[in-house]
């Protein structure tokens, strides 16, 4: 089935008969080119709209030009009724849409790189209205059928990075339409006196449903398009003074304005505290690599320090003072300097050169200022480790200094330290009875 709808198709599209007419022709390539459509095959859609687009088709065919060189020049779309006039243009408009959104990937794969990126550049840039006006209208901006504008701008609202154009577009085709008429008498009245080139839908607003679509073009310029170019004030401005508007749409249509505008600031709002709350996050993560680097080197130099401190603390420790009688309490074993190690691999002193009182004072104050460092370099690692335990956990830090804080609070009262000096010298009573009695039962 599949082949016998692409063998049509393109037999259409490569010999369309001449003895069509205009209508027929559109129609069949209506038919045609959705069918194409709704298989998902875009490519060949698009193809089998060309013909009548083209004004090669309405030049070639004498069933077109009746004797008039301006109609030879017009595309079929052109010279079709207003109602698949607007099925095919807003058909069109579909598969330009469909189009975009393959994406560069499944693009190039369905039509090609080149031709993908020439549709694109045509919709993003705001030419396909320019073509559409060109060809299907001749050229008249108000004469672009309502349903095709509506659809016009929602693709370029959908699809083009800037609405300055859309709203270029859409402004015009406003400024361009008469003011609505729903005298029906009238209008079928003068209906005999226009002009025969005159196009459907010129007024624009002529019958009620082409007052609905006028609505729905009014509607989709103040609430989307004009809001995206930040015209808020244009756009209130335009509903009360439109005449096509009444005053119920009005109130509508400003408050839906108004909630649209306080919903952008809030999402202003909200864009600007995430970013501060990224910025800070980016800042405390950069404060806390900075501290983490700064611990990381204060470590890296702790162990060293503290290594320097055992060796002298031991060798410190290590050396006694000679014994009175001048002999060591093992017998040790000689050295070169006259000095000797005992067992235990203590250095002591030889007793052959029993040091002097100024050398025994030297290493007195030696001892006192190594044992000053060795108590400072311990306090500092205290201070050291309680710091980054209350960093890691200062819940428990907080725990203890209240209940430290607790206990200092109750012995600061007299009773409780009466209380607790009267437990202590009842139990030590006691504690001296019992020693008492032990000793008495011993003896006997």
């Amino acid at each position: 089935m599949a082949d016998d709808d692409t063998y049509l198709s393109s037999s259409f599209l490569q010999h369309p008969k001449p003895s069509l007419s205009t209508s027929k022709l559109c129609s069949q390539t209506y038919k045609t080119a959705s069918q194409l459509f709704l298989t998902r095959r875009l490519q060949e859609s698009l193809s089998a709209l060309e013909p009548i687009f083209s004004t090669s088709v309405s030049q070639e065919d004498d069933c077109f030009t009746n004797g008039d060189d301006a109609a030879a020049s017009l595309a079929p779309i052109a010279s079709a009724s207003s109602t698949l006039r607007i099925k095919i243009w807003n058909l069109y408009i579909t598969l330009l849409n469909a189009v975009v959104d393959l994406g560069p990937d499944e693009g190039k794969k369905t039509l090609g790189q080149k031709e993908w990126k020439a549709l694109v550049s045509k919709v993003r840039d705001g030419d396909i209205w320019e073509t559409i006006v060109q060809t299907g209208y001749k050229g008249l901006e108000g004469s672009v059928d309502a349903d095709v504008v509506h659809n016009l701008a929602t693709l370029l609202l959908n699809q083009s990075p800037s609405q300055a154009l859309n709203q270029q577009r859409l402004e015009a085709y406003l400024s361009s339409c008469g003011q609505p008429s729903l005298d029906l008498a009238s209008r079928l009245q003068n209906e005999p006196a226009a002009r025969p080139d005159q196009m459907p839908g010129a007024n624009g607003t002529d019958t009620p449903k082409d007052l609905a679509a006028r609505v729905r073009i009014i509607e989709l310029f103040t609430l989307h398009v004009l809001p995206r170019n930040e015209e808020w004030t244009y756009a209130r401005e335009f509903i009360r003074l439109s005449e096509v508007l009444d005053e119920e749409r009005k109130e509508s249509f400003l408050h839906t304005l108004d909630g649209l505008e306080e919903e952008k600031d809030r999402g202003r709002q909200r864009a600007a505290e995430l970013q501060r709350e990224k910025e800070a996050e980016l800042e405390r993560q950069s404060r806390e690599q900075r501290r983490r680097k700064s611990e990381e080197s204060a470590v890296a130099e702790h162990p060293q320090g503290n290594g320097l401190i055992r060796t002298s603390s031991e060798t410190d420790y290590g050396i006694e003072r000679e014994c009175p009688t001048g002999v060591s309490k093992s017998r040790p074993s000689k050295l070169a300097g006259g000095s000797s190690i005992a067992p235990s691999g203590r250095a002591t002193v030889s007793p052959s050169r029993p040091p002097s009182r100024s050398s025994r004072k030297a290493d007195q104050s030696i001892f006192v200022a190594r044992q000053a460092r060795a108590l400072i370099n311990v306090l500092q690692h205290s201070l050291h480790n309680l710091a980054h335990n209350v960093r890691g956990n200062p819940v428990a830090f907080l725990r203890t200094l209240l209940f430290m804080l607790g206990i200092i609070i109750a012995f600061s009262k007299p009773d409780i330290r009466n209380r607790i000096r009267r437990l202590l010298g009842t139990c030590w009573q006691k504690v001296k009875g019992t020693i008492g009695m032990g000793m008495k039962v011993s003896y006997m």
